[in-house]
């Protein structure tokens, strides 16, 4: 397995335009938006890219023996997104890991729906006092490199009361045609629509100049549940292949 160096990463824009699916976190790297790593075999005929995230994505027809230093990738921390059966099927033999069934979303519409916000509630752009502040699962620190890089290539907007942020929606991932949507909601806030009114305002930052994408767990009810009320359209499905 071959480390590209960062100078030749555009070079591998091709690659990542080859994959399916959610291709938009690997072309994040190859051009440079997001941080992260690219990896090929001796030939170069196959590679991997590895979003700043984990989340990574293979191109090409990787042979047992790339699959292999793959798969100590994976026992180290990274989370294949993976559509091959062949693989999957590999990685699940081998052991160690375990296979999770993720929904993935497109958004057809040219615009953002509309969704009001409680008494009592405002919203705010994430900025770099928000970037360092939020703390939970889905985060906009757990996607990009620092807040300067945030501010440059990603969006965010996050729901407050008073002072406290109570729930989110950003870009993850930010390619030069899509942005893919990460929301969570604090505990004690949940259920009240705030998740749905960021990820909505945070849609609006987005297009018209990349179309929106969403991707989730699909034993998670509320993100799928939350992706179809704004709009999303059910377009596939993947495996996310983690550490045990």
């Amino acid at each position: 397995m071959r480390l590209i160096p960062e100078s030749e990463f555009r070079s591998y824009i091709p690659s990542a335009v080859s994959i399916s699916p959610c291709r938009v976190f690997p072309l994040s790297v190859a051009e440079g938006i997001q941080g992260g790593s690219i990896f090929t075999d001796d030939s170069g005929n196959c590679g991997l890219i590895r979003h700043n995230s984990g989340f990574s994505y293979l191109w090409g027809s990787p042979d047992e023996v790339f699959l292999r230093e793959v798969y100590g990738l994976v026992l180290g921390g990274a989370k294949l997104i993976c559509g091959d059966e062949r693989i999957c099927g590999l990685f699940s033999r081998w052991g160690r890991v375990v296979l999770v069934p993720r929904n993935i979303y497109s958004y057809p519409s040219d615009t953002a729906m509309q969704a009001e916000l409680p008494a009592g509630f405002v919203a705010r752009k994430i900025d770099t006092d928000l970037f360092r502040r939020l703390a939970g699962r889905v985060t906009p620190v757990m996607y990009w490199d620092s807040s300067e890089q945030f501010s440059l290539g990603g969006a965010g907007i996050c729901i407050m009361h008073g002072d406290e942020p109570t729930a989110w929606a950003f870009t993850s991932a930010v390619s030069s045609e899509e942005a893919d949507i990460g929301i969570e909601t604090a505990e004690g806030y949940r259920r009240r629509g705030l998740a749905l009114a960021a990820a909505s305002l945070t849609i609006a930052e987005v297009l018209p100049r990349r179309r929106p994408t969403w991707s989730c767990q699909q034993s998670n009810e509320g993100s799928n549940r939350t992706a179809e009320r704004l709009g999303f359209v059910r377009v596939g499905e993947c495996l996310m292949i983690r550490k045990a």
